[in-house]
């Protein structure tokens, strides 16, 4: 399902008035906003951990070298060697747990990364029998990434996020080419796709009571036939 079915999916279930209109791009907000929200609480449940098809991935996702003193992560300003994203990951779903990225590899797939926080990276720095082979993977709020201590110059990563329309931007093996926002997937779990759509109807209708259509507009119920 794309977005732009995703939206058209909504309105049908709607009745609105003849020469009104609610705007897509607020049905698509409402869609993702709600989504979201409703993934987040599964993944805290880890009930939809293995639904697959919720991820997406990037492969060959660069990275450059920076210097540690431009770098505002009080943690790395230490390190010999810093690596940063050249671009930001779109915004992933977060629960309590974390972020959503379920994965990040090499890109011949053979080094595992560590995802870390800070706090996580100064333990793990600090402890007597460190692991100097262990390379660590850090991502700070504006999405962008982060690999101390290691020269790495690509990654995959596999993550959930709702918009998908910026995925292929991200690799370096992608050619520059004009995306459809309305065409890329509206990512939404099998379980949690009806739970989704009726929140998202009710709310919309709730906003845009005034062009919704009345299905009984003299206010008297239909009486059973004998």
């Amino acid at each position: 399902m794309t977005n732009r079915e995703a939206v058209s999916r909504l309105l049908s279930t709607l009745r609105v008035k003849k020469d009104s209109r609610i705007p897509p791009r607020y049905i698509l907000r409402i869609l993702r906003s709600i989504n979201t929200m409703l993934i987040s609480q599964k993944l805290l449940e880890r009930t939809i951990q293995n639904d697959y098809n919720l991820y997406s991935s990037v492969e060959c996702f660069e990275l450059e070298r920076i210097r540690n003193v431009d770098c505002s992560i009080a943690s790395f300003k230490r390190c010999n060697i810093l690596m940063k994203s050249k671009k930001k990951l779109p915004k992933l779903i977060y629960s309590r747990l974390g972020s959503s990225i379920k994965s990040v590899t090499s890109i011949d797939d053979g080094i595992g990364f560590t995802l870390v926080d800070e706090a996580q990276y100064r333990r793990n720095k600090n402890r007597k029998y460190a692991d100097e082979s262990e390379v660590y993977v850090f991502q700070d709020e504006k999405g962008y990434v982060y690999i101390p201590d290691k020269e790495i110059l690509a990654l995959n990563l596999e993550f959930i996020t709702l918009e998908t329309d910026m995925l292929e931007e991200l690799s370096c093996e992608t050619k520059k080419q004009c995306l459809n926002a309305w065409d890329s997937e509206f990512i939404v779990p099998d379980k949690l796709v009806e739970a989704v759509f009726k929140e998202a109807t009710q709310m919309v209708a709730g906003v845009y009571a005034a062009v919704i259509e009345d299905s009984n507009p003299n206010g008297i119920d239909k009486q059973p036939t004998q």
